[in-house]
């Protein structure tokens, strides 16, 4: 199974509210959006703070994900913002 036919399905399981999808989006990109995050923190707790609410905005915000470009850029945006 490619990447792209995994990230479809991760996105069309999160946008149906299902904790399984949601929990495979979270993994995939944990340790990649915690690197993100630590460039703008000031220690690692405020990284995972960060880290969590962007999470919880890539999850409230998934709908609007159109899969133009790559779900790691458009969750990794997220983060940055």
């Amino acid at each position: 199974m490619s990447i792209k036919v995994l990230e479809q399905q991760i996105v069309t399981g999160c946008k149906a509210g299902k904790a399984k999808f949601q929990q495979m989006l979270y993994e995939m990109y944990y340790g990649k959006m915690l690197s993100v995050c630590l460039r703008y923190a000031k220690d690692r707790e405020e990284a995972k703070d960060i880290l969590q609410e962007g999470y919880i905005k890539v999850f409230s915000s998934i709908h609007n994900f159109k899969g133009d470009g790559s779900l790691e850029g458009w969750v990794r945006r997220i983060m940055v913002n």
